[in-house]
């Protein structure tokens, strides 16, 4: 029991340590450096960006062939156990067969009994020095009772599953981490901080509440904030799942990770970085990796009974038989070691920790977060879905679906007014300007040159295209100009919202009076499996 720390919780499975502590009493580091002289390498939380984070990610780097040794230890020494278990059960299996020497079966068996049962050993001894017993002495022991017994394969067997249920619950925590590395790359290591008439980059550890940041465009906002000066439109697919950019301007809340696609913005830093959104999904996925099912919770808890119910059980069919009634010693043994062999609860103690793991961790790598096993487990009594359409269940991008022509004098049909509206935004990065564009190109339509192109953030964009000076964008873009055929245009575009669609007006330009050409709508168009992915 160390000072000042209230309370702790630790996930093996899942890696997780999560510590209530008084911070006037014992710091992080002090809490880390005793985890470490337990023999356990400590990292800081994903979602934690803290002065002396990275320093102390360096205590825990070695070099050189101790470097080697972690990597192959951490990763792959009991995966290559396990399959060198199974190749050598294998391959005793079919000397038996083959009446080979006997001198080459039981090679074959201690090289499978040593590689499969090294981790178990390990953690066995290490449960017996806690004053503990666990399922995998119970393990060990049921293994060496079946070698005992002249049934060898039985024994490796058993080694076996238990080594590949611990590979499998490696692989899917790894999933899982590797989400959380996805989204820690989500979020800018640095920000460009205003400071009076200078602009200077810093950590964002270092960047308080209050703090202006400069983001432009192209770069990923590394704070959440409000926008002080600009306009831009953000992607902010990666915390919403909304595909369309969404326009920005100043009063607007913004949030780290988010994309900023045009415009330079000056940003009010609203949250310190491990208060931002992007930190709390990190936190989310941490934590769903240390909350249990009840299932796994009723496991853990009944596993180290069961194991020491077992082994006195196996003692006493030794000690009755030969005791009371006087039975010879080896059929005795012979009797509790068939008992172990059978009692050893491998299928039932493997199988939930792998399933909700694997669970979880595929969970995070589709975007789908699971704040816990137990809402795993939920996830079986679920009557009614609730689906988010964006991306989930449909492609996740916009797609022209219609063309209307409002002014047949002008424009004379749907490609000619699809070519010149993908004529003057082929220089925009809007993403309902590329939806255009290939629109067009799949209609085969030739585009015309296009000269003076600008941009109007959060309103649209002009360009010349051949002989006609053209601007499309949104109503509020032709509101203060004088637009013929406005009425008509609102009527369309109101009717084309109503059916979920984002729509562009196309106007010509004729000195300060635009005639309002047509409107291109735009909608994420429904997956080809959408109906097999809701039934």
């Amino acid at each position: 029991q160390l000072p000042g720390v209230q309370r702790a919780t630790a996930s093996y499975r899942g890696g997780v340590l999560s510590v209530t502590y008084d911070g006037a009493m014992i710091s992080p580091q002090e809490i880390g450096q005793h985890v470490r002289e337990l023999g356990l390498p400590v990292l800081p939380s994903a979602c934690d960006v803290m002065e002396g984070a990275e320093e102390a990610k360096e205590e825990t780097a070695v070099s050189g062939p101790a470097a080697i040794w972690q990597w192959l230890e951490a990763h792959h020494v009991e995966a290559i156990f396990t399959a060198i278990t199974f190749v050598t059960m294998i391959g005793g299996l079919v000397a038996e067969t083959l009446e080979a020497p006997t001198w080459a079966i039981n090679t074959l068996y201690i090289i499978a009994y040593l590689t499969g049962g090294t981790f178990g050993l390990k953690a066995g001894l290490e449960s017996l020095l806690s004053r503990t017993i666990d399922v995998d002495l119970l393990m060990i022991l049921a293994a060496v009772g079946a070698a005992i017994v002249g049934e060898p394969f039985e024994g490796v067997m058993l080694l076996f599953l238990f080594s590949l249920s611990n590979v499998l619950q490696d692989f899917a925590l790894g999933r899982t981490r590797r989400a959380i590395t996805a989204l820690m790359e989500l979020r800018p290591a640095q920000a460009n901080v205003k400071r009076g008439d200078r602009v200077v980059t810093l950590p964002i550890e270092r960047i308080n509440v209050g703090d202006r940041i400069i983001v432009k465009p192209g770069e990923r906002i590394a704070l959440d904030g409000v926008v002080i000066y600009g306009e831009s439109s953000i992607d902010q697919s990666s915390i919403t799942g909304e595909s369309m950019p969404v326009s920005k301007q100043p009063g607007d809340t913004v949030f780290a990770g988010t994309i900023n696609k045009n415009g330079s913005l000056e940003i009010g830093v609203t949250k310190l970085a491990k208060d931002s959104t992007i930190a709390r999904l990190i936190k989310l996925v941490e934590e769903a990796q240390s909350e249990k099912a009840e299932t796994q919770r009723f496991i853990d808890t009944a596993e180290q009974y069961y194991a020491m119910g077992v082994i006195i059980l196996t003692a006493l069919a030794v000690a009755i038989p030969t005791l009371f009634f006087g039975e010879a010693f080896s059929p005795a043994f012979y009797r509790a070691m068939t008992i172990m062999v059978a009692a050893s609860p491998c299928a039932l103690v493997i199988s939930t920790p792998a399933t909700v793991l694997s669970a979880i961790g595929n969970g995070a790598r589709r975007g789908i977060l699971f704040k816990g096993g137990v809402y795993v487990e939920n996830a079986a009594t679920v009557r009614v879905v609730a689906f988010d359409k964006t991306g989930t269940l449909t492609v996740g991008k916009p797609d022209v679906t219609d063309v209307i022509v409002l002014d047949e004098q002008r424009v004379d049909s749907e490609d000619a007014l699809l070519a010149l509206a993908a004529a003057a935004e082929s220089r925009s990065e809007h993403a309902l300007a590329q939806a255009t564009v290939a629109a067009a190109q799949e209609r085969d339509l030739e585009l015309a040159e296009t000269f003076a192109f600008q941009a109007a953030t959060g309103k649209g964009v002009q360009a010349q295209v051949g002989e006609h000076q053209v601007r499309i964008g949104n109503l509020r873009y032709f509101e203060e100009l004088a637009a013929e055929g406005l009425e008509t245009a609102v009527a369309v575009v109101t009717r084309l919202q109503n059916e979920g669609k984002t729509s562009v007006v196309v106007a010509q330009m004729e000195g300060d009076t635009a005639y309002l050409v047509g409107v291109i709508a735009f909608a994420d168009v429904l997956r080809p499996d959408a109906a097999k992915v809701i039934r």
